[in-house]
């Protein structure tokens, strides 16, 4: 029997529950012979507590082995039961396990699969799994094997994907650590969720530690400069904007330009655009240092001087565009421009807004056209080198949502139309996501984050995101990800998110995670898991400072 190979080396009648003795569709239920089977004991080096939840049992079927993971363990309530528990009449009682039944070894089988229709019996026999069968378990956790070519000895070979490990050990399995292949956490992007203070840095660096150990690349966007002590130079070429890197004015699309200066959804972005173009125009005709007057002039005039732009004539002065939205404020009459206060009054929050952007960032220090500085330059060097990973520190422009959601988008589009097939695969990890999308906007339809999200996985690049709350990244980006990493979170809402990614016998231990602990769920995972991270020891600057 394929049981027996488990326990070659003691009679597995220590491990002996009972037998299978109702069997539903979501679950099954075992009646225990008697209490005493439920004692805690050692045998060997076997230590076995089967009086609590939360621990695997193997069930031998004719079919082969199913795994099971108790969630309910429950004497049943009636005065024989107390008669028998008060002069200790263990025998006399019969416990009852419910199980989910968790994956399936058939057997001509080497490990685990989804169990799919396949389910137990009633009648047959549950045993308490040993570290031998617990091994076989955390090996077969991946749904998925992953294969890349390779070029040996003059032939193309298809060589498994080497995983990452050391980096966390199973809450639940003593002394087993948690090995994985790297695209069964992120073939479909991964999301890292937990409330300040809960261990995200923790387990995001002891992550992207080893995905840089093990000679994978990395893109890491930092608008607050934490990580930048983070990676050694032979791992990441660093760049700071505003310092040695900047980017060429006419880069930035409109949409960015909205994203800097948070533009509702009204008619600011349309203002915004308007008041860029207009300078644009005084660029190319050399009246850089001036805005461009409409009030007065002929709509016909305007009109005219608009459409003599072309696609070349992208550059303007950004310290204008107060100045500009404020002539923007005007209305038709009689087909001339005359100012018009309401306009005015409409545009008057857009024009402190940029005015507070331009004074109180670095933003202009941005842009430049030196190209030996190009910020996209640089990022295309970094997709075409093999083995280099890049990271990005703009907190010299300012920290502020608005520009580090533009720097996130301008990478992330570029990226997404730049990466060819034949560049190295690689993550992109971008800290407090939620900082840099814009909530409840058609807009997020359209962001590079969101087009990686979709169809990056294609091309090789996949999103490594944490956030404090579900609830601040829009429903277009986290219905895109196939792994999250829950961490300790105490709001309801928040939990109630995130609900149909985990078993609904586990939502309730979110609350109760322990710093740098988090439940892994994931569509390539036989079932969520339970883990306990370990630092990587990279310096990260996001220490709270003591009372």
């Amino acid at each position: 029997m394929i049981i027996d190979e488990y326990y070659s080396n003691i009679d597995k009648n220590n491990f002996y529950l009972g037998k299978i003795s109702q069997v539903y569709e979501s679950n099954s239920y075992v009646q225990v012979e008697n209490l005493s089977l439920l004692a805690n004991r050692k045998i060997h080096r076997e230590v076995l507590t089967p009086n609590t939840i939360n621990y695997l049992t193997v069930i031998e079927n004719d079919c082969g082995l199913f795994v099971g993971e108790v969630y309910q363990s429950k004497i049943p309530n009636s005065d024989s039961v107390h008669d028998a528990l008060k002069i200790n009449s263990k025998e006399k009682i019969y416990p009852e396990l419910g199980i989910n039944i968790i994956g399936f070894q058939s057997n001509n089988a080497k490990g685990l699969e989804l169990p799919g229709f396949r389910t137990v019996g009633i009648g047959d026999k549950v045993y308490l799994v040993n570290s031998k069968f617990i091994s076989m378990y955390a090996q077969s956790l991946e749904v998925n094997d992953y294969y890349k070519k390779e070029i040996q000895d003059g032939k193309e070979e298809k060589i498994k994907q080497r995983k990452i490990k050391n980096f966390s050990k199973f809450s639940d399995l003593e002394n087993q650590y948690f090995c994985v292949q790297p695209n069964t956490l992120f073939d479909r992007h991964l999301l890292s969720i937990g409330a300040t203070n809960s261990g995200k840095s923790t387990s995001a660096l002891a992550i992207l530690n080893q995905m840089l150990v093990t000679g994978r690349k990395a893109l890491v966007i930092d608008p607050t400069g934490e990580y930048k002590d983070t990676f050694r130079d032979e791992e990441m070429e660093k760049l700071t904007l505003g310092k040695n890197t900047a980017v060429d004015i006419g880069q930035i699309s409109i949409p960015q330009w909205g994203l800097i200066f948070q533009t509702n959804d009204n008619t600011q972005g349309a203002i915004l655009a308007n008041a860029i173009e207009s300078l644009r125009y005084q660029y190319k005709n050399n009246d850089k240092n001036e805005i461009y007057t409409k009030k007065n002039k002929k709509v016909s005039q305007v009109t005219y001087d608009m459409n003599s732009l072309n696609n070349e004539d992208i550059a303007f002065n950004v310290s204008l565009l107060p100045k500009q939205i404020k002539e923007e404020s005007v209305k038709v009459n009689k087909e001339r421009y005359i100012f018009d206060e309401f306009n005015f009054n409409s545009n008057s929050w857009l024009i402190n807004k940029v005015k507070y952007v331009l004074k109180n960032t670095r933003l202009l220090d941005f842009f430049s056209d030196d190209k030996d500085f190009d910020l996209l330059k640089k990022t295309q060097n970094f997709l075409n080198n093999v083995n280099k990973g890049l990271y990005i520190d703009a907190s010299l422009i300012g920290n502020s949502d608005g520009v580090g959601a533009m720097i996130v988008d301008l990478i992330s589009n570029f990226v997404v139309d730049k990466k060819k097939k034949e560049n190295k695969p690689f993550i992109i990890f971008i800290d407090e996501v939620h900082r840099y999308v814009k909530q409840g906007s058609d807009f997020m339809d359209d962001t590079g984050l969101t087009s990686i999200a979709r169809e990056g996985r294609k091309k090789g690049i996949f999103l490594f995101l944490t956030t404090q709350s579900p609830k601040d990244v829009p429903n277009i980006l986290l219905s895109q990800m196939g792994s999250l990493l829950v961490h300790r979170l105490t709001n309801i809402e928040e939990i109630s998110i995130i609900g149909n990614y985990l078993d609904k016998k586990i939502v309730s231990q979110i609350k109760n995670l322990n710093r740098g602990e988090a439940i892994l769920t994931s569509i390539n995972l036989l079932q969520n898991v339970k883990l306990k991270f370990i630092k990587s020891g990279r310096i990260h600057h996001n220490e709270t400072p003591v009372l």
